[in-house]
């Protein structure tokens, strides 16, 4: 499969982000012509649009490419059920209704992380540690779904980069860069995720206090943050999972 362009989100007249300036520099690298756009290029409907077209930005204008090319959106599912056991905490869905119930009603609830369920990125996620962490309703109402875990604290936090199953770096992003994850957990787990891995993605694992490495969560391979990850290995992953969803 050959790429006809890439569009790179733009601001200004330059990459408006880090990611989306390692896309470019990856896709020329590799004799990818690229040309440079701002979303409200998209939202006017003046950005011409093809799948063998690639557009590199954020989640919420590479999502809105899919959707005007007529290509369903991937659901979420950031913490699969076939990796439950690489967790090392509890999850499980609810709502941000029925976190207000609970909250209100106690004094003093445990603190839980929150994430959306079904829609990458939907909101950042959400460190609730009481009442006042809990964001407003008329921005996430009640009926909003979202997946919950157990608040641990990890020592570091890893990002594995893996395209068409091969692992192409792991990289640090947060945390001490002397506590490095277990290659023996990464490797079984990217093992028991490969029947339902997309061609392209992340999933990132952290060491926790105890020691154990853990999984963090599998993040969408059509936008996500390089990190250190090599410019051109970057651009192929975008590729892979572009290819992927536009049946190319």
């Amino acid at each position: 499969m050959k790429l006809a362009l890439a569009y790179i989100q733009a601001r200004n007249g330059i990459p408006a982000a880090d990611p989306f300036f390692r896309a470019w520099d990856g896709f020329r690298k590799r004799g990818v012509r690229c040309e440079l756009f701002e979303p409200k290029q998209l939202e006017q409907g003046t950005l011409p649009l093809s799948r063998d077209t690639l557009v590199a930005g954020g989640v919420p204008v590479v999502e809105a490419a899919l959707t005007a090319l007529g290509i369903p959106v991937p659901v979420a599912d950031n913490l699969p059920a076939c990796l439950a056991k690489y967790r090392g905490r509890r999850v499980w869905p609810s709502t941000w209704g029925a976190l207000r119930s609970e909250y209100a009603k106690k004094s003093v609830s445990e603190p839980l992380w929150v994430k959306p369920l079904r829609k990458n990125k939907g909101f950042p996620s959400v460190a609730v540690y009481d009442v006042d962490d809990l964001p407003d309703p008329n921005r996430l109402p009640d009926a909003s779904e979202v997946l919950v875990a157990e608040y641990v604290t990890f020592v570091s936090e890893w990002r594995c980069f893996v395209r068409n199953g091969q692992v192409l770096d792991l990289c640090r992003y947060q945390g001490d860069v002397f506590r490095y994850p277990d290659p023996r957990v990464i490797k079984a787990a990217l093992a028991d995720h490969a029947p339902i891995a997309p061609a392209g993605y992340g999933i990132d694992f952290g060491v926790l206090t105890d020691g154990r490495t853990v999984l963090v969560e599998v993040n969408e391979g059509y936008s996500l943050n390089p990190y250190g990850l090599e410019s051109m290995e970057y651009s192929e992953l975008l590729e892979a999972r572009w290819a992927q969803l536009a049946g190319l």
